[in-house]
């Protein structure tokens, strides 16, 4: 599958809604409350914002020549599909880190699209936005982020017990980082459109 990462767009609304309204429960922890095509353009509009004010860097994952039945087009006629995203919040310039996060829909699992999407945004964070120390988490129950994370060059530092509780079960989360300095992980990345 060919996917590449960019920015959202507000025209994205539609297919994201798509998303969320056939989202497994593995990404149902992972999206707003508001599954609507109201809610979607929320999002959206929150997540544009707020990277133009410097506050985020949030990148779609989107794959071409997917068949879904849908319209939508990347203008030289092959199709696309919203697959996921990969976001880095909470950037702090004065101690130059930011908040790791991703999601993906289920057909895109397993195929390493998200941890080469995850490697570009490292690029981009470290050479081209200067962020030193990039930070995530992930339950420890949860193997497929924690090899997403291990195959962006994310070390773990440490465990945080008990710290989620999802449907009245504590979970323990591992912290994990990865510095500026640190090796880049070899792994292939997947090619990132720029801003229109």
């Amino acid at each position: 599958m060919n996917a590449i990462v960019r920015p959202w767009h507000s025209d994205d609304a539609g297919a994201l809604a798509e998303v969320f309204e056939r989202a497994d429960d593995a990404l149902l922890s992972n999206i707003p409350d508001d599954r609507t095509i109201t809610g979607a353009r929320a999002w959206i509009e929150t997540i544009t914002d707020a990277e133009a004010a410097g506050e985020l860097c949030a990148r779609a994952i989107v794959g071409h020549g997917v068949d879904d039945g849908d319209d939508a087009d990347d203008g030289d006629g092959s199709e696309q599909r919203i697959l996921g995203n990969v976001i880095a919040s909470g950037i702090e310039r004065r101690h130059s880190s930011a908040w790791i996060s991703y999601w993906s829909v289920a057909e895109a699992r397993g195929q390493g699209l998200v941890s080469a999407a995850l490697r570009s945004l490292v690029d981009l964070l470290h050479d081209d936005l200067g962020i030193y120390r990039l930070e995530l988490g992930y339950r420890v129950n949860n193997p497929a982020s924690a090899s997403v994370a291990k195959n962006a060059g994310f070390i773990v530092e440490g465990r945080e017990r008990e710290k989620l509780l999802y449907d009245g079960t504590r979970y323990d989360t591992e912290i994990c980082a990865r510095l500026s300095g640190d090796p880049r992980h070899p792994g292939a990345r997947l090619p990132m459109a720029a801003p229109h």
